[in-house]
């Protein structure tokens, strides 16, 4: 039977309750009813006296929501129900945290905005450099014709129609620049360097289900892990057997 809200256990008939997918201890807890379990841990502090020490050996009365009654039958109160119940609010927190950006997403992100700014300065750098070499040529072009110095000089190329379309083609290689920067093909990089380091870690029995989960467990130097298989499937597997046979040796009388 699964526990729905968190509530108080008022009476108990061998009530035993797992709360492995709390706390990861697979050990079925002994739950009592509140008065018992009072009793008993004023008992058990009158028995420690001024020593220091907590009363682990004390049973609780509480009932957290998502854990599993094992066995025995009683009463409870509800007390705490939906989103403020302890499954309530683990389900808030995964879904609070779903969209949360991995460490790679942050670097990538941080790495295209860096590559977009520096685009961009270096088109507007390029396009005021060709405008102003633009300006500098047609200034020293008409001078030159007034004072008779310049042969090739034609009006038809000097009209306000021409100069639009030179400053277009300046804005056109601008543009160009920026796009260039842009980093389109980083994503699909790094997808395909997470896929082949998923390969990589299936070869080492580790299942990766999100491609994200790379970086984080490739980044990962120690693996802390207690005893109740948290993060393993809590079963002995044998991977290397070594059969060591002992050589008889036949004596023959003298």
């Amino acid at each position: 039977m699964d526990v729905p809200v968190d509530g108080i256990v008022l009476s108990s008939s061998g009530v035993l309750a797992n709360e492995s997918a709390m706390t990861g201890e697979s050990d079925e807890l002994k739950k009592e009813a509140l008065e018992f379990c009072l009793e008993k841990r004023r008992d058990k502090l009158a028995e420690l006296g001024d020593k220091k020490g907590g009363s682990h050996d004390v049973t609780t009365p509480v009932l957290l929501s998502g854990t599993q009654i094992a066995t025995g039958e009683g009463w409870f109160m509800a007390l705490v129900v939906g989103k403020n119940s302890c499954d309530g609010k683990i389900k808030a927190k995964l879904e609070q945290n779903s969209d949360e950006m991995t460490p790679l997403q942050v670097k990538l992100e941080k790495i295209g905005e860096d590559l977009g700014m520096l685009g961009m300065y270096a088109a507007i750098f390029t396009l005021h450099i060709l405008l102003l070499r633009f300006f500098i040529e047609k200034f020293s072009q008409r001078s030159m014709n007034l004072f008779g110095q310049d042969p090739k000089w034609d009006q038809k190329d000097h009209n306000l129609k021409v100069y639009f379309v030179e400053w277009l083609r300046y804005l056109l290689v601008a543009v160009a620049i920026i796009v260039v920067a842009v980093p389109e093909g980083l994503p699909l990089a790094v997808m395909i360097t997470l896929a082949y380091s998923v390969r990589r870690m299936l070869i080492d029995q580790n299942f990766v289900k999100k491609l994200a989960s790379c970086e984080i467990m490739g980044g990962a130097n120690n693996i802390c892990s207690d005893k109740t298989g948290t993060l393993t499937m809590n079963k002995m597997t044998v991977t290397n057997i070594f059969v060591g046979v002992d050589k008889a040796v036949k004596v023959n009388d003298a």
